[in-house]
């Protein structure tokens, strides 16, 4: 009997201090969502590392909803926000109205210092109180590669200030001038008056009429003429 409890702690100490696999925390994650008696299940990948935690991880519910938990170590001084497939928000308050109303953003898994080049790793999308809530990021797409110009902490909501620019045109750059809906487009030269990012609203001068037209930027030096904004 000594020798049976003795080889367990042996192989449950080195455990318990090991790098937590996405097996582990996925079935630590059932686990709570099953106490909660919530639905879903987490958006995670198997081969996902998580840091050593001396201690059971605790999972609990994150900003008051089941759409994303919180994995927290507080032995090892760790947090990580984990997305749940068909979670479910936060109940609304008694008497709010649009102030109840969510949207989904890219929120940051892991406090992360100024200069870190952003991967995907480091993010999630979750739902969060969209009143006041301007300049968000919600493509992926858009903040991969970009570099943090601030400190941010664990959970927050990624605005387009906290990065770098990515300047899809330049100011004075060569663009082309996409019109026209459906099948139909024209395309005409023009240069830009003022550098833009992906999905900003510039103006661009014509190169052949001269008029000055308000466009959206849709990737390298190319804008589109939206309806109306001729």
């Amino acid at each position: 009997m000594i020798r049976i409890s003795l080889l367990m702690a042996l192989l449950t100490a080195p455990l318990a201090a090991a790098a937590l696999d996405g097996d582990r925390v996925e079935a630590l994650v059932a686990q709570a969502l099953t106490e909660a008696r919530q639905p879903g299940h987490a958006v995670l990948s198997q081969h996902r590392r998580f840091p050593a935690c001396p201690t059971s991880p605790r999972v609990s519910s994150h900003n008051g909803g089941w759409q994303a938990v919180l994995l927290s170590c507080e032995a090892g001084g760790w947090r990580r926000v984990i997305r749940i497939h068909q979670g479910q928000a936060a109940p609304r308050r008694g008497g709010q109205g649009n102030e109840a109303l969510e949207t989904f953003a890219l929120v940051l898994n892991e406090s992360l210092p100024r200069g870190t080049i952003l991967g995907d790793r480091h993010l999630e999308k979750a739902s969060i109180p969209a009143t006041g809530q301007t300049d968000l990021v919600a493509s992926v797409e858009t903040a991969i590669g970009r570099r943090l110009k601030v400190n941010l902490g664990v959970g927050q909501a990624l605005l387009g200030r906290h990065l770098d620019h990515n300047w899809q045109v330049q100011k004075d750059a060569s663009v082309t001038i996409v019109s026209g809906t459906g099948p139909i487009s024209i395309k005409t030269a023009g240069v830009a008056l003022e550098p833009g990012q992906l999905g900003q609203d510039i103006r661009v001068s014509n190169a052949v009429s001269g008029q000055i037209v308000h466009v959206v930027v849709t990737g390298p030096n190319k804008v589109t003429v939206r309806p109306n904004m001729r």
